[in-house]
């Protein structure tokens, strides 16, 4: 992650910005280097990756016998949208100190 937040706790869409950067990144990885990477197990990084590919986010190939995952044009498109999210919404960390 870019910043890290004062919990620990990453919300369901940090995560899918997370492994999506990874794979955009660092493409050709298999389930076990995106799940490494994200510092996800890979029982639950696994349930992820189908979900991205439901959605068309990303896409997987065989390479030497291996499951590899490359990005979509469409998990590009939700890579810059996530960046200009969070630039428009200020996060928890930002408001500490003061009273909304």
């Amino acid at each position: 992650m870019s910043r890290r937040r004062s919990s620990l706790r990453r919300s369901k869409y940090e995560i899918y910005n997370e492994i999506l950067k990874i794979i955009y990144f660092q493409a050709d990885l298999p389930l076990t280097r995106i799940s490494r990477a994200a510092n996800l197990p890979v029982d639950r990084a696994k349930p992820i990756l189908l979900f991205l590919l439901a959605r068309n986010l990303i896409f997987d190939d065989e390479d030497d016998n291996l499951t590899v995952y490359r990005i979509t044009p469409t998990g590009v498109e939700f890579l810059e949208l996530f960046k200009r999210l969070e630039k428009l919404i200020p996060s928890k960390e930002d408001f500490e100190g003061t009273t909304i």
